[in-house]
């Protein structure tokens, strides 16, 4: 995913599917991000996990009581 289609969902509580096919739910790390982010981290349901950018496929919002399929 490129940092300017990631910045605007990467807030509140997510669902997201990576490209080795994995989905997470959780939050990102807001704070530390910009437009010349690389990676990010995620405040998982399960685990927490750092990871590129590049690595994220999408990303849906989610209402808190959702958990991952």
């Amino acid at each position: 995913m490129a940092i300017l289609e990631f910045l605007p969902r990467a807030s509140g509580y997510v669902r997201m599917r990576l490209t080795d096919g994995s989905v997470h739910t959780g939050h990102f790390r807001t704070d530390i991000l910009s437009p010349s982010a690389l990676s990010v981290y995620f405040f998982g349901d399960v685990r927490d996990l750092s990871l590129p950018i590049a690595d994220i496929d999408t990303i849906d919002e989610l209402d808190e009581l959702e958990l991952a399929s």
